[in-house]
């Protein structure tokens, strides 16, 4: 191997250590309690709930159908792990039927 494949690994080895070590530092940094530590809490579940919103607003009647269907899931089972996988089944399953 020459010395530019060494370099491109040595310097991508680098750049992945330093991002962790990057990440490690500014969480040691994150408050335990107050206002923004309730907002970085909460912040997961905001991320999927937006991200469910946009596909819902763009989606179709499969879509919908999926969602109607994790929700109920969702409530009778209160596990929303298992909702989330049962939806990617679910809408899995019926594009699979229409194609």
């Amino acid at each position: 191997m020459n010395i530019e494949i060494w370099m491109t690994i040595i310097g991508l080895g680098g750049a992945s250590f330093a991002i962790r070590l990057s990440g490690y530092l500014l969480a040691s940094q994150i408050p335990q309690d107050g206002m923004w530590a309730r907002a970085l809490q909460a912040l997961p579940g905001c991320l999927i709930a937006s991200l469910v919103s946009l596909m819902m607003l763009n989606g179709t009647m499969l879509e919908w159908i999926s969602a109607v269907m994790v929700l109920a899931i969702a409530a009778i089972t209160r596990k929303p792990t298992l909702a989330m996988f049962a939806g990617m089944v679910i809408i899995a399953a019926m594009r699979f039927a229409i194609a």
